[in-house]
């Protein structure tokens, strides 16, 4: 019975013992959760500093010379001639293509004959007049037949050689020798290219900012060129749904090149000393009020901000933020208020 009594203590002391350890195991397992949610979270921090805080208007348009002057085909025929390349500078009055001279609908050769004999008796008929051998109505009728005869050449002749309206750059040809071209067929572009043109549309919220004579930049393949707007239209353009803006820019050594599309920023806001940070680190409330995290002490602060003007990337900060506060920029979506942060940069 001393035996029986004796295995009987031993396993009671067995089954107290397992309860004991068990309670002491669960105990310890929410403190290792525990612990195991204080661990630090890597963090990148910038420091904040003083900036000059800047806000564009920026607008997109395609640049042309400050004159471009296309010529159209008036005869329809093969072209016969190109006496010039596209790029090359060209003087007005300088002909630029030329259509054969034969075309029978057009009968030149007989118009040019017809004005060269009219001018030989107008000449006559002057000297005439002159010594009193004629009448002035004799004279005013070979005249006014000469006039007509010198119009009809001169058509015919700007038609079949077609000069530069403008001296400029070619800055296009359109049509190749020996091609048929019909009429209304640009021919050819003429540029003034000393200076060049964009035109944008601004809506009602940024009219307000714009006048004329404001400075400007253009960027084109990662280069700035400087440009001022020249013109701003006081009522709205009903197709476009905004006011016409125009800019002008130098072009001293032609980098600018008509017909491509370009970026347009207009300074409309400076403010030195400013505390800017980037837009997306901004984050809202349940009610919609700003705020960002800043590391203080290895710990993660909310900070509740009042925002002032924005640009595309930046926001000014009025209020909230200091100079030197640690603004956290990498692992935001890790923290909230209070996380113990280990800074990594």
């Amino acid at each position: 019975m001393n035996k029986n009594f004796v295995l009987i203590g031993k396993i009671t002391f067995l089954i107290v013992f397992s309860l004991v350890f068990a309670s002491c195991a669960s105990k310890e397992k929410p403190e290792t959760e525990a612990k195991s949610e204080r661990k630090e979270i890597p963090v990148k921090i910038v420091s904040i500093k003083p900036q000059t805080f800047v806000e564009y208007l920026t607008f997109y348009s395609k640049l042309t010379g400050r004159i471009e002057n296309t010529k159209t085909n008036m005869v329809a025929d093969r072209v016969e001639k190109i006496f010039v390349r596209a790029g090359q500078y060209v003087k007005a009055g300088q002909i630029i293509v030329q259509f054969p001279t034969n075309n029978p609908t057009l009968q030149f050769q007989q118009a040019k004959a017809a004005y060269e004999n009219a001018e030989k008796t107008y000449n006559r008929f002057k000297e005439l007049l002159k010594s009193g051998e004629t009448s002035q109505q004799n004279f005013d009728n070979v005249e006014t037949q000469y006039l007509v005869a010198k119009r009809n050449y001169e058509s015919l002749k700007q038609m079949l050689f077609v000069e530069a309206p403008i001296s400029g750059y070619v800055s296009n040809i359109y049509v190749t020798e020996g091609q048929q071209a019909d009429i209304g067929k640009p021919l050819f572009t003429i540029s003034v290219l000393d200076k060049m043109r964009a035109i944008a549309y601004a809506n009602e919220n940024e009219i307000q900012y714009l006048r004329i004579g404001m400075d400007g930049k253009i960027i084109w393949l990662g280069k700035e060129y400087p440009c001022r707007i020249i013109s701003v239209a006081m009522k709205m353009d009903d197709a476009m749904k905004g006011f016409r803006v125009e800019f002008e820019a130098p072009n001293p050594k032609l980098e600018l090149k008509s017909g491509v599309t370009v970026e347009i920023k207009v300074k409309i806001y400076e403010k030195p000393n400013a505390i800017v940070i980037p837009k997306v680190l901004v984050e809202k409330d349940a009610n919609g009020n700003n705020f960002v995290y800043v590391e203080e002490n290895g710990i993660a602060k909310k900070k509740y901000i009042q925002i002032g003007r924005t640009s595309s990337l930046d926001v000014e900060v009025l209020d909230g933020l200091k100079i030197g506060d640690h603004l956290i920029v990498e692992g935001r979506n890790l923290i909230e208020e209070g996380s113990i942060v280990k800074v990594m940069n």
